[in-house]
């Protein structure tokens, strides 16, 4: 491309080069031109001057013999030697009169003018000359002297001067004609250098260009020359490397012609054939027919026609394992003769295998080899659209404490329990029945055909009581139960996801029932079962409007009655009633909201604690709930101390209540309770307190691995504080284990004064219930506590 827009620079300087000498040389011509007419009317002018001159000279020698002429008469010795000698004269007079004729044809005005007046004069004198010539004829020589001396000879004289002024008049314009010849001649001279000079120069200019530039096209057709060994040296080595290349490949491939026979095959291609005895000579179609089972070679050529292009798999002939992916392509290249096309076959054996598993991992569960959800989902849509007003039922299973036999037995022995319960419910179904492991202790049946009420009860009854072999045969200590529910289509639902949401749901209600049983689900679940939907959808619009609230409810020091700090408490007002936290915190766990409705909490909270640090008495100390989700989240630090930045508070005027589980779960999922989130708060110096003590774990034996400032203890102890010793002896231990593990003990629920005449009494450090307040919102809290 250089080598192009270099010659093609070369080709326009020459052809600018040449149109300038081209000008140079019609510019040169048209002067030449003009100077050699100019020069040929100068020289005309020159020798007509030059004539001019000879007709004077002419004349004078004409005039002059005529006066000689004249003199010699008048000494002739007879008449006829003076006839002899006029006749002389005539011939002078007729040279004289042509000469004028000649000079007044070309003769300007002046030159006229003096013509004119010698022509007169001359024909005055000729008339005195006959009379001169008539005395002698008469022999009056004297009278024909005097004539002669006093008459024609002044005229005679006359005419001389005249013709003496013409004569120097034609000199002058001679020789003015001859300097202008000379000068055109030198100046044609002149220009001829000027113009020939720059022609030569350019001529020169283009040679040495022209050389110069052959020399390098010369140079760059010598380093072409080597350029292009260079390249055919290096294509023949890729050609070389290619075809090592093509016959190293683990594929077999091969090029055919439009006549459908192999030209080219690589070292995998030529194996194969020998390995199956088939001839290289045979068709392409004769050896794909040969290799493989069930081609269908007209869609293949139809696909070669119309798309110069096929591919799919094939079986092996006499394999039942061995896949190969065939790929067909037309060569389209233009610098070949005809076409070609390209096959390649790739083993796919090793590749199909992996899919398989794939598709059986994607399918299927591991552990039982029982379909999974994604399968179930899929047969259960299936199912309706085959058959849609076909009825089936949907059973939805959920073991029981399963967690017991992985904490316990370990998860070798959970995942075979799992595997024989598969089994064990396999066993208790009827024929082609479908049964899938849908969650981790979750497992599903679809039966296809219709069932009466009494046998999908009994249905359930066998799934319960194989489930007892399964224990017994495993010899678990722990039963571990089911809870079924038991969906129909298309009375409970239209869809996949509705049906599996019915069942589901019927079989918490078997849980909450008391576990190892079954539901089914009923209008009346359905009814139950809408109002969740409607609350859930509630419960999204609120926690995205926020439209919760926060209560307060105050916290005092047992001993003196000093207000030590408040518990901030989530309300949600829905449609002029209050629904309790019991009732939508669990939904909110279910359904992933716990997360923003404990940021709002902890937000709203912190804000508030903040704002009253500007009444007469602040309140000293926020209690806030946190969940396990916000703990285990990742951020929940970070975020507390963002708030109290934020809001200009110090750690240790707040106060986070957990649970004894959540407490157990964050020190699990740590390792260890010096590495939690709460322990790296509480070195912050915020307080952490266990709510609900007594409820949960086994306390006494966990509370020494809780690193924690204070236990509540829970309301239902101190209901039953007045009228039951044994409640009064928990109570009692519970304040003394607090107070010897050098925490605060603060009680739940205190509602009548005996309750904390009694807790004075067992020393419990604080409270808080309905006997101080209830708890209220901000400004009411704000007015009755902190005023």
């Amino acid at each position: 491309m250089r080598m192009n827009k270099s010659s093609n620079t070369f080709v326009n300087f020459l052809v600018i080069g040449y149109a300038f000498i081209i000008i140079l040389v019609a510019l040169s011509a048209g002067i030449f031109f003009n100077y050699e007419q100019k020069i040929s009317k100068s020289f005309k002018t020159y020798t007509q001057n030059i004539d001019f001159q000879e007709n004077i000279d002419s004349l004078f020698n004409a005039s002059s013999q005529r006066s000689i002429q004249m003199v010699r008469m008048l000494n002739a010795k007879d008449a006829f030697e003076v006839d002899d000698l006029q006749m002389k004269m005539n011939h002078y007079e007729h040279i004289i009169i042509t000469e004028l004729q000649g000079l007044e044809k070309f003769a300007d005005k002046k030159q006229l003018e003096l013509l004119s007046s010698a022509r007169k004069i001359m024909g005055q004198n000729q008339i005195y000359q006959n009379q001169v010539y008539n005395l002698l004829m008469d022999d009056k020589k004297e009278a024909a002297l005097k004539q002669l001396v006093d008459v024609t000879l002044p005229k005679q004289r006359n005419v001389q001067d005249i013709l003496t002024k013409l004569q120097s008049d034609y000199k002058r314009h001679a020789d003015n004609s001859r300097r202008e010849y000379a000068q055109l001649i030198s100046e044609m001279r002149n220009m001829i250098l000027s113009v020939a000079l720059p022609i030569i120069l350019s001529l020169l200019g283009i040679a040495l260009l022209t050389i110069r530039k052959l020399k390098r096209f010369a140079n760059s057709q010598q380093e072409l020359l080597e350029n292009l060994e260079t390249i055919v040296h290096n294509r023949t080595r890729e050609l070389l490397l290619d075809r090592q290349l093509m016959h190293n490949l683990n594929e077999a491939i091969g090029i055919f012609s439009q006549d459908n026979h192999l030209l080219i095959t690589n070292k995998k291609l030529s194996k194969l054939l020998e390995f199956f005895a088939i001839p290289s000579q045979q068709t392409i179609w004769t050896i794909l027919t040969t290799l493989f089972e069930d081609l269908d070679l007209k869609d293949i050529q139809h696909q070669l026609l119309n798309h110069h292009g096929w591919r799919g798999e094939g079986k092996i002939s006499a394999s039942e394992r061995q896949f190969m992916m065939i790929d067909i392509s037309s060569i389209q290249d233009p610098s070949l003769p005809e076409p070609y096309f390209s096959i390649i076959l790739t083993d796919i054996t090793e590749l199909k295998s992996i899919h398989n598993q794939l598709e059986f991992t994607a399918n299927y569960d591991a552990v039982t080899q029982l379909p999974n959800r994604y399968s179930f989902n899929k047969k259960v849509q299936k199912t309706i659209e085959d058959a849609p007003d076909q009825t089936f039922h949907l059973f939805y299973m959920d073991l029981d404490d399963f967690k017991w036999v992985n904490d316990h037995l370990g998860h070798a022995a959970g995942d075979e329990f799992l595997k024989e319960v598969g089994q064990a419910f396999k066993n208790t179904l009827p024929p082609n029945q479908f049964l899938a492991r849908i969650g981790g202790d979750e497992f599903a049946i679809l039966i296809d055909h219709p069932m009466d009420t009494y046998q999908l009860e009994r249905m359930a009854t066998n799934l319960l009581n194989n489930l007892k072999n399964v224990n017994k045969g495993h010899h678990v200590e722990h039963e571990i139960g089911c809870s079924i529910g038991v969906a129909n289509y298309p009375t409970h639902g239209y869809t996949a996801e509705t049906l599996l949401k019915s069942a589901d749901f019927a079989m918490y209600q078997a849980k909450k029932g008391g576990r190892n049983r079954y539901c089914l689900f009923s209008h009346q679940l359905n009814e139950e079962l809408r109002y969740l939907h409607e609350l859930e959808q509630n419960l999204r619009a609120a926690v995205k409007e926020k439209s919760f609230e926060l209560h307060y409810q105050p916290q005092y020091s047992l001993h003196t009655l000093k207000l030590v700090g408040a518990e901030a408490l989530i309300r949600w007002p829905l449609e002029n009633r209050q629904i309790p936290p019991d009732e939508f915190i669990p939904l909110a766990e279910k359904f992933g909201l716990i997360n923003e409705i404990g940021e709002f909490v902890f937000e709203t909270a912190i804000k508030q604690l903040s704002s009253w640090n500007d009444c007469p008495t602040p309140l000293p100390r926020m209690a806030i709930n946190a969940s396990s989700i916000q703990l285990l989240a990742g951020n929940f630090g970070a975020f507390v101390e963002g708030l109290l930045s934020r809001n200009k508070l110090s750690a240790d005027r707040v106060d986070i209540e957990v649970t004894e589980s959540v407490m157990m779960k964050n020190i699990e999922k740590n390792d260890s309770p010096d590495s939690t989130c709460l322990s790296l708060l509480q070195e912050k110096g915020l307080e952490i307190s266990i709510d609900d003590f007594g409820t949960g774990y086994s306390s006494l034996s966990y509370i020494k691995h809780l690193n924690i400032d204070r236990i509540k203890i829970d309301k239902s102890f101190i209901d039953d504080l007045e009228f039951h010793r044994e409640a009064r002896s928990i109570v009692k231990a519970i304040i003394k284990m607090g107070h010897s593990l050098g925490l605060k003990v603060l009680a739940e629920g205190i509602e009548t004064p005996n309750q904390l005449d009694i807790l004075k009494q067992l020393d419990c450090d604080e409270g808080q219930g309905f006997l101080f307040s209830k708890p209220i919102n901000a400004e009411k809290f704000r007015i009755k506590c902190l005023s």
